[in-house]
């Protein structure tokens, strides 16, 4: 994975851009620290994607506090709950 800062990306957005587009990953820093990636789009990309959002869901339920309704779900109403947000 190359790495550029930011101000790097500004001056030369085309070439970054058609690396990315030839598959290369590319770091960005902002005063020295990473602060995005840019993925080329793939179906591995996708895939990559969906498993970030389902982790950042996973944590931010575990972070919540469940109310009455919520903890009167059965299994069956939670799987179909997160078949229709996966679908």
């Amino acid at each position: 994975m190359k790495t550029f800062s930011s101000r790097e990306v500004q001056k030369n957005f085309g070439t970054v851009a058609d690396l990315v587009k030839g598959g290369e990953s590319v770091r960005v820093t902002q005063y020295g620290r990473p602060a995005f990636v840019m993925l080329p789009e793939s179906a591995e990309t996708e895939e990559l994607l969906r498993r970030i959002a389902g982790k950042k869901l996973v944590r931010m339920i575990k972070e919540s506090t469940p109310n009455a309704a919520a903890q009167a779900l059965t299994q069956q109403e939670v799987n179909q709950l997160i078949h229709e947000c996966f679908a």
